[in-house]
């Protein structure tokens, strides 16, 4: 009886031109895809994905995918592909199988369940995408150094799997979300400063307020107005461990006009001042 391991096969980086449309039919691998930049729709599984740069989105063993890049601002994206299971006996392929044709399509080495990894979008902020990414970036590294150490790689791929099963656990419930929700979810991302009503993130995504309204609740369990706060504060508490800015600056930079308003804010999120979850940040 043979053993079987994770394995990455391929990653690499691609920028999209403005409104380029790229479709694989079929693609062996479970496939992680983050945007670094830029924005537009993928489409696999049967479902539509508004991503921008702070989506992470997993595809299945065996899938289809088609990307179309925004034609103002085309995302520029990382791809990592993974192969479940390889028959550690059989020597890998470092190259990813989805060309019509391609032998590697029916390696009987490569085995992977379509029903396993079901299609998902995760922020990049996550635990799980975020070190799934890194991993990604990692591998490119080592497989633009030329050579494949399989040895190497089945390691990252173990490592992946492990992050996955995090992913599914922690991500089950974001594998389907509106298109319109992902809009306004983008928009106030990237105006995280600036005032935001009801009507002008509604009017983001071309969407009532009553939709809006909807919408937040039934897929994020907070409202509009309350996940805003709660980007905020997360976004507040990022720059507090990782940059030097003052309070106050902080505060302005995430949309507090009243930097004690932000501080009461603050703590009541964090349980601590924002000034002492500063000084408790480890500094270069």
């Amino acid at each position: 009886m043979t053993a079987d391991d994770p394995v990455v096969v391929g990653a690499n980086w691609y920028r999209f031109a403005s409104g380029e449309r790229i479709v694989n039919e079929h693609v062996m691998s479970v496939s992680f895809v983050w945007i670094i930049s830029g924005g537009g729709e993928i489409h696999a599984g049967g479902q539509r994905f508004v991503v921008d740069a702070q989506h992470v989105l997993r595809l299945p063993w065996h899938h289809r995918v088609e990307y179309r890049a925004n034609t103002r601002s085309p995302f520029h994206i990382g791809t990592l592909h993974v192969v479940p299971r390889h028959d550690t006996s059989v020597p890998v392929t470092p190259r990813v199988a989805f060309l019509p044709g391609d032998p590697l399509l029916a390696d009987p080495a490569r085995h992977g369940d379509p029903t396993q990894f079901a299609p998902g979008v995760s922020s990049m902020h996550a635990g799980a995408a975020r070190r799934i990414t890194q991993y990604g970036a990692i591998a490119i590294e080592r497989l633009a150094e030329g050579g494949f150490d399989e040895d190497y790689f089945r390691a990252l791929g173990r490592l992946i799997m492990i992050d996955n099963a995090a992913w599914t656990s922690d991500h089950a419930q974001h594998a389907v979300v509106p298109g319109s929700l992902e809009l306004m979810m983008t928009f106030i991302r990237h105006h995280i400063a600036e005032p935001l009503t009801v009507k002008r993130v509604a009017e983001a995504a071309k969407c009532s307020e009553t939709t809006a309204q909807r919408l937040f609740p039934r897929h994020t369990g907070e409202s509009l107005q309350s996940w805003i706060r709660h980007v905020r504060l997360q976004e507040a508490a990022r720059l507090l461990r990782t940059t030097g800015l003052r309070v106050s600056e902080v505060a302005q930079l995430v949309g507090y006009v009243d930097p004690l308003y932000f501080s009461r804010a603050f703590r009541r999120a964090f349980g601590v001042a924002p000034s002492q979850f500063a000084r408790a940040t480890l500094r270069p």
